[in-house]
């Protein structure tokens, strides 16, 4: 094995193809082979938050305790996911990659319409979105920390985002088109339009979908 460590994003780009990206490594250590390379990008430069006015920029490689601490509307979201320790490495562009029941922070950037900067084809250098004038999230999981989710459900008044519902995070355009007419409960069953649970460890798909129209009516109804 061989481990890179690269001080900038050509030196980054350079060494595509000789290792796995990484970064807060969080989900990839355990699936790594005892002869895999990584290229560790933890000091190529892509870590921070800046905000200019309303819109928020986000370096990939900013870890998610970083984020909570930068960025207030989302501090209740990411104390959610995984626990203290996970959340002082994990970074918000790991996040992005990770499947499905987990990933909760990618459910809030799609709520958010957030855009990704990308270098080359493989490299995400950074996320940025507006802070909205309202906030809505709600987590079912089995227990407090490091938990996946069974439904995550993510809205910033106007878009309607779901995990642990499908095998990525999805757009709920049906409920959406309800909430834009002021009907919550016509969302919370439309939301199931969206939906393509699947059974894991955490929840079945048949209590996934049923709680589903639940968890939506608890969020809309509950501004952060």
């Amino acid at each position: 094995m061989k481990v890179h460590v690269p001080t900038s994003v050509d030196e980054v780009l350079g060494l595509l193809g000789e290792g796995v990206l990484v970064a807060g490594c969080t989900g990839i250590y355990p699936h790594l082979g005892p002869t895999e390379s990584i290229i560790s990008l933890r000091k190529a430069g892509l870590g921070g938050v800046s905000v200019d006015g309303d819109r928020v920029t986000v370096g990939a490689t900013t870890t998610l305790t970083e984020l909570a601490r930068e960025v207030p509307f989302l501090r209740e979201s990411i104390a959610s996911i995984a626990s203290p320790t996970i959340r002082n490495m994990g970074t918000v562009g790991g996040n992005l990659f990770a499947p499905q029941p987990h990933g909760d922070l990618a459910v809030c950037l799609l709520a958010l319409d957030a855009q990704i900067e990308k270098a080359g084809d493989q490299l995400v250098t950074s996320i940025s979105f507006n802070v909205p004038e309202r906030w809505f999230y709600t987590k079912a999981m089995r227990r407090k920390q490091n938990s996946a989710s069974i439904v995550t459900v993510a809205s910033d008044g106007e878009r309607i985002a779901l995990g642990g519902v499908a095998r990525e995070p999805v757009r709920a355009l049906a409920a959406e088109a309800k909430l834009a007419a002021g009907d919550i409960d016509g969302a919370a069953e439309a939301a199931l339009e969206a939906a393509d649970p699947f059974d894991d460890a955490y929840a079945s798909a048949w209590y996934r979908r049923r709680v589903l129209p639940v968890h939506v009516r608890r969020a809309l109804t509950n501004a952060v």
